[in-house]
């Protein structure tokens, strides 16, 4: 439809995302790429090509870049539905593709979940904590993503106020009234290189690998995009101040990193202590030493680093 012709939908378990994936591949003459259909397109494309994304850091990087690249050429060619598998993330490049979340609060999700399986509201309550822990698990492991977080979308839909009818006319207005992005307008501000795609010259190397990890799964990130003035001399001029190092926009996150051991921190934690109390709406966390070394173990940086 429009400039769209693919549609990935993302869902919390019970919110009818199924439903409205399959009302819409039908209204629209998509074609719907479910759990079944993946494993057919992937097999198809390479036996042995797996349908999951693998556990190896390196391998799981290949995986994305084939898999992306196969699905970036199959809108090409034509127009279909991908409901789950990480579609968020692996065509969030795609200018043809519309990105759809499809959530419900937990009350009607729970009821749902009554009426379907014909379960009390305690078992049903486990079985709805359970596939939510699964599916966030599965997809901030593997894709490196908050699939929650409405910026990953361009339409966000609450089923509690919608049947599946309704909810599909309105995501086909959106589908309708969503202008494509202009190429490169959204990396010009969150490039690989930091803010207004000027070249970042980090502090210290500790940065430098920590932002490689946010580049392998995917995070935005900026550097050191925001001073927060701490203390004011008697004529109003700043004489403390502190600046994170990076800030996760998706996450509105900012992120200070050090390879000092916690305890000769202090300072630091002074400033932080500060920070939170001045600026109380700003979320912020500190990866100390003991935590950095364990990232950079399991992304085999720790050599580089040394």
């Amino acid at each position: 439809m429009g400039n769209f012709s693919v549609i990935t939908v993302s869902r919390e378990v019970e919110s009818l995302g199924d439903e409205v994936a399959l009302r819409l591949s039908r209204i629209l003459g998509y074609e719907l790429i479910n759990r079944e259909q993946w494993m057919v397109l992937l097999e198809g494309h390479s036996p042995a090509l797996s349908p999951e994304p693998p556990e190896e850091e390196g391998e799981r990087e290949r995986w994305m870049a084939e898999v992306g690249k196969l699905l970036e050429e199959l809108a090409e060619k034509r127009a279909f539905v991908l409901l789950g598998r990480g579609g968020q993330k692996l065509l969030a490049r795609c200018a043809k593709a519309f990105h759809l979340l499809v959530v419900a609060p937990v009350p009607v999700r729970l009821r749902r979940i009554m009426e379907r399986y014909r379960q009390d509201e305690v078992t049903a309550s486990r079985i709805l904590a359970e596939q939510d822990r699964q599916r966030e698990k599965f997809l901030l492991r593997f894709f490196g993503v908050d699939w929650r977080n409405p910026l990953h979308y361009h339409f966000v839909l609450n089923t509690a106020f919608y049947d599946v009818e309704e909810s599909c006319q309105l995501v086909l207005e959106a589908m309708k009234r969503t202008r494509p992005p202009v190429s490169g307008q959204q990396e010009s501000f969150f490039t690989r290189e930091g803010f207004l795609e000027k070249p970042v010259v980090f502090s210290h190397p500790s940065e430098e690998e920590f932002a490689r990890i946010l580049d392998f799964y995917g995070i935005r990130w900026l550097y050191e995009p925001r001073t927060f003035p701490l203390e004011w001399d008697s004529e109003g001029n700043v004489v403390e101040a502190f600046a994170p190092d990076f800030y996760l926009p998706d996450f509105d996150l900012f992120i200070e990193l050090t390879t000092q051991k916690q305890k000769l921190t202090w300072r630091k934690n002074r400033k932080i202590r500060k920070l939170k109390e001045l600026y109380p709406e700003v979320k912020i966390k500190v990866v100390y030493a003991r935590d950095y070394e364990h990232i950079l173990r399991k992304f085999d940086l720790e050599d580089d680093h040394e």
